[in-house]
């Protein structure tokens, strides 16, 4: 008698073996639009003659590209039924992973095989490479190592330069808790402010936070220090999100060193690990807040 285990490879090796074969690779063909040569998925457009076209096109087209014919108004049910069953490849060269359609587009936003430009240059424009995504950390390693580090945090000296116009000033790479965090310090010019951010590429990147900690190495009585929760790659707006580090201009300008440079360090941690803020104890002075009085209780 077969383990669930035993089982369980069984049927992957099936599976594996099954998307391989011609068979399979055929059915795709069949539920891919002849026209703009993507997966199809409900709805399914169908012409008099029947080739199919996927919604996309259909929205964009007054006559069948094949035939040049008008399209018929009876949706092809069965067609659109494997269209939601069927494990369709990753569309990247190489990437081994097939899934339904809904799955495969939240897939190939992050696929480790698609292929990108160094984001390097997009903040430095000093780059031209161009390859998988999977593999451009270890390009950073090598081509910018300033920018990239394998501890969690990084500590910058960055000369001020007030002609510089670009929003984003410095973008770095940290490599920790088996995750890579994306840091962003981004000069808001309008808004009068200087902006930190820390992306991760995880769902729950709530469970870790990072800390902006800006000083003066001739100064250890000024410093400005902030701690937010991190937030997922994933986050579209993530520039708008009020947890993010914002310091106003004027602030930052003020920690400018002798050399006109900003020193600050970038830390990453779990938030599991932080330690719970106590409440102060009778012993120490406080104020406590009432509906309608504000009482001071300086108690020695």
């Amino acid at each position: 008698m077969m383990s669930s285990t035993t089982s369980l490879a069984g049927k992957k090796l099936v599976l594996g073996t099954l998307l391989e074969t011609d068979h399979y690779e055929s059915l795709v063909r069949d539920l891919t639009c002849t026209k703009c040569n993507k997966y199809m998925k409900p709805p399914i457009h169908l012409c008099v003659d029947g080739h199919s076209i996927c919604g996309s096109c259909f929205e964009k087209s007054f006559q069948c590209h094949v035939c040049k014919k008008e399209f018929s108004l009876i949706r092809p049910m069965v067609l659109e039924s494997l269209a939601n069953k069927v494990l369709f490849p990753c569309v990247n060269s190489g990437c081994p992973k097939h899934a339904t359609l809904p799955l495969l587009e939240k897939h190939s936003a992050h696929c480790q095989y698609r292929i990108i430009n160094c984001f390097m240059a997009r903040v430095y424009g000093e780059c031209k490479w161009e390859g998988r995504a999977g593999e451009w950390m270890d390009h950073c390693f090598v081509e910018h190592k300033s920018r990239v580090t394998e501890v969690p945090f990084i500590t910058v000296k960055d000369k001020w330069d007030p002609k510089r116009t670009e929003p984003v000033l410095n973008y770095f790479l940290l490599k920790c808790y088996e995750k890579v965090f994306n840091v962003y310090q981004i000069y808001d010019k309008r808004g009068g402010r200087m902006m930190w951010t820390v992306l991760v590429n995880d769902e729950h990147a709530e469970k870790f936070y990072f800390e902006v900690d800006i000083f003066l190495p001739s100064l250890p009585s000024k410093r400005i220090m902030y701690r937010r929760p991190c937030k997922c790659e994933k986050d579209a707006d993530f520039l708008e999100h009020t947890q993010n580090v914002y310091i106003p201009v004027e602030n930052v300008f003020s920690m400018l060193d002798e050399s006109e440079s900003m020193n600050f360090t970038v830390r990453i941690g779990e938030v599991e690990n932080l330690a719970l803020l106590e409440s102060p104890s009778v012993s120490e002075s406080r104020i406590l807040l009432h509906d309608d009085e504000e009482i001071l209780h300086i108690d020695n």
